[in-house]
């Protein structure tokens, strides 16, 4: 999927897996030019190793928590609609299940 709108009849694309930039020729589909991705880690001093190790945990960790905040709210988002459903088939009949007989 392009990040960018045709610009001059190619596209520009970013590569999911390992973040590079492509120029693509939207008619024949070949690259025409790529870039490197810049590494976060690329210019890091062995010194640096520890700040750089606390940032990425401490990173780890907001990530974890913004999860398992998500799936609370999603565990009780789907409680609530799962009650609204059985209330509301309450008061309707059990639908006649379908035999291999009726599908001739």
């Amino acid at each position: 999927m392009p990040d960018h709108p045709e610009k001059g009849g190619v596209l520009e694309v970013t590569c999911p897996c390992c973040e590079a930039r492509l120029t693509v020729d939207p008619v024949s589909g070949a690259v025409l030019g790529s870039e490197k991705a810049a590494h976060a880690r690329a210019g890091v001093d062995l010194k640096d190793a520890q700040r750089v190790l606390e940032q990425e945990t401490a990173r780890i960790h907001e990530r974890y928590d913004q999860i398992v905040q998500t799936e609370k709210g999603r565990g009780a988002v789907l409680d609530k609609l799962f009650k609204t459903h059985v209330e509301k088939s309450k008061d309707e009949p059990a639908p006649r299940p379908i035999r291999d007989i009726d599908l001739d």
